[in-house]
């Protein structure tokens, strides 16, 4: 049975969120009726979510449609295309790269897959497969990041790097000046996240979301972003004196690795 016609009836393999989302009005309803349908072109799949921000109600002028899809081809696939004038990513994957990239993403403290998963609308469901992959993401979300001790070092390190290159134009006021002190304040908020087990939040509200952990640092680096170079460095440092320990190099020695290089051929 196709999927759109299956939505439309109601049937058994949708959930009672799919009434709201089908609902949807204007180009962004239609955007999602068209991809679904030629999603049935390229793939049979076993369950989807729909996510994002314009799922969410929260849709900026450029938001895109995030599509979750599961399916049991021995392929992962990512697609970017137009449909209603609306941007479309869908992501199709067998349930073993699903299962990996929610729990990698979370190991690394960027839980993408799960946020999409958890925060979106399960809209196709076989046998409660996809349902069962959701669970375990909210499992996963809710233990937070827990990077391990060498990680969090590894961290701080790459965040102290940048914050000493930002200060080693010592306040001149040039495109690559600006460029690493933005970098610099990315990698502090990143690592005052990390330090305290939180995800990372989307990018666009990173920042914003600090204060309710770090409500002074969030306050320095903000002002860092928005002061004259050289009255930003000054915050820049004393954000990073107090979530790094440091402004820049310290002591630290990695431990002896034994593994063998990635093959990349």
């Amino acid at each position: 049975m196709r999927i759109s016609a299956t939505l439309r009836k109601g049937g058994a393999v949708t959930t009672s969120e799919s009434v709201s989302l089908i609902q949807m009005s204007g180009k962004h309803r239609d955007a999602m009726k068209q991809a679904l349908e030629w999603l049935q072109t390229i793939v049979e799949p076993v369950g989807i979510v729909v996510s994002g921000s314009i799922i969410r109600g929260n849709p900026g002028p450029s938001s895109d449609l995030d599509i979750e899809v599961l399916h049991d081809q021995p392929w992962r696939r990512r697609i970017q295309r137009w449909f209603c004038e609306t941007p479309v990513e869908l992501f199709l994957n067998p349930p073993q790269w699903m299962h990996h990239y929610i729990r990698d993403e979370a190991a690394h403290g960027r839980p993408s897959t799960a946020n999409m998963l958890t925060t979106g609308k399960l809209i196709f469901d076989t046998n409660q497969r996809m349902a069962a992959i959701i669970d375990i993401a909210r499992e996963v979300l809710s233990r937070g990041p827990s990077l391990s001790p060498h990680a969090l070092l590894r961290d701080r390190y790459t965040a102290a790097c940048l914050v000493e290159d930002a200060l080693d134009f010592g306040g001149a006021d040039t495109p690559d000046s600006r460029q690493i002190l933005a970098l610099a304040v990315d990698a502090v908020v990143s690592h005052a996240y990390l330090r305290k087990n939180r995800f990372l939040p989307r990018r666009k509200e990173r920042l914003a979301l600090l204060p309710s952990i770090e409500p002074e640092v969030a306050r320095l680096l903000s002002l860092a972003l928005i002061q004259a170079p050289a009255d930003g460095l000054v915050h820049l440092q004393e954000a990073s004196e107090r979530v790094l320990g440091t402004s820049g190099f310290f002591e630290w020695d990695s431990g002896q690795d034994n593994s063998d290089p990635p093959n990349r051929t």
